[in-house]
């Protein structure tokens, strides 16, 4: 965390970049404080006001709910496959901060911390935008996430250079592959500025960080293509990080389950016949419900994929890949994972199977 004292005010706040599903902690320690409020604007102009009163000679604020209702007008379905866009997975906010004393004297501070869709696990065992090992299965949508600050990112294709795209700005990144991104089997993204650089814990405290790391030509990703898969369920989700990720999966066999939603109907005028309609007739109003499981399988993953695929299981957006329209536009379907039990064993290689639900399935009521 960062410090700054002014008039016998210290205020302790995040380092540069932070979570917003991680603590977000505001506090301020000095002598005769009555409260202290912040005003937190986002980069949209959007604003918020909050004030926490003091107890001793201390006042602490996570302000961490109010740093999330920004992004809930996010629409995670939008996604460009043709060009690298700055997503609203991460924005700026400028946050003031008035410390009132007892004798109404006051401390104002005014920092900016760049807040992050996402969280990262307790204790440093996480490196945010360090370098990771993707899977792209050609003739499906693909796309990687990338936190930048504003500079160029070199795509080499089987280790040679190949085509450069840039970056306007501090912001997370979502970059399209293209069709026409073709190689033997794999690429890999470098850093050529030194202006994407990996963020790990300052302290476990309250988990944001100061920038570290970086230099020219720093490999951030290596993205292993695979050609001629076609059959499958192909999923999207957003993992812990707020970055797009993406697999192709082999389907088990599909469980179909129904359930009954009868209720009982009372006729007091006269006998059960189709003259009361069916429901008169039967006594009975019903309805069913059908739930439709299907197990998917990644065989034969090493122990980096298997933790990336299991942010599938925990993730709030999941997609079905379900073709492409007229347009050539990406289609996708909002299913869930089954919640669940997953064993990753210490072997070399092995299976990551889960269980995805497909939308409900409607059907007649009487």
């Amino acid at each position: 965390m960062r410090s700054e004292t002014k008039n016998g005010i210290t205020l302790k706040f995040p380092d540069e970049v932070g979570f917003v599903f991680n603590p977000c902690l505001f506090i301020a320690e000095g002598e005769n404080m009555a409260h202290m409020q912040l005003t937190m604007t986002d980069e949209e102009g959007n604003s918020a006001d909050v004030t926490y009163q003091a107890f001793g000679n201390g006042c602490y604020a996570d302000v961490r709910e109010y740093v999330q209702t920004f992004f809930d007008t996010m629409a995670f379905g939008n996604v460009d496959y043709q060009r690298v866009v700055k997503t609203s997975m991460g924005k700026n906010f400028t946050i003031k901060v008035w410390v009132v004393q007892n004798d109404e004297t006051e401390a104002s501070f005014e920092v900016s911390v760049f807040y992050i869709w996402g969280a990262l696990k307790i204790g440093g065992q996480e490196t945010y935008n360090g370098h990771r090992v993707l899977t792209w299965f050609r003739g499906f949508p693909f796309s990687f996430g990338i936190f930048s600050l504003g500079g160029s990112l070199l795509f080499c294709r089987d280790g040679v250079p190949d085509r450069f795209e840039n970056t306007d700005g501090r912001g997370v990144y979502n970059v399209p592959m293209l069709e026409s991104d073709d190689c033997k089997s794999f690429f890999t993204i470098k850093d050529c500025t030194g202006a994407f650089v990996a963020m790990t814990f300052d302290s476990t405290f309250d988990m944001t960080f100061k920038y570290s790391g970086g230099g020219e030509k720093t490999e951030k990703l290596r993205i292993n293509v695979i050609d001629g898969e076609a059959d499958g369920y192909y999923l999207r989700w957003i993992d812990r990080h707020g970055f797009y990720c993406y697999y192709l999966f082999k389907a088990g066999e599909e469980s179909r389950k129904t359930t009954a939603e009868d209720k009982f109907v009372r006729n007091n005028l006269l006998a059960y016949d189709m003259s009361y309609g069916y429901e008169g007739y039967t006594g009975r109003q019903q309805q069913m419900s059908r739930e439709d499981t299907i197990p998917v399988c990644a065989p034969l993953v090493d122990s980096e994929t298997f933790d990336m695929l299991f942010d599938v299981a925990t993730s709030p957006c999941v997609d079905l890949f379900a073709g492409y329209d007229e347009e050539g536009t990406p289609k996708w379907i909002s299913v869930t994972v089954q919640a669940g039990t997953y064993k990753k064993s210490t072997q070399v290689l092995q299976d990551f199977i889960c269980h995805i639900v497909m939308p409900d399935v409607s059907i007649q009521k009487l």
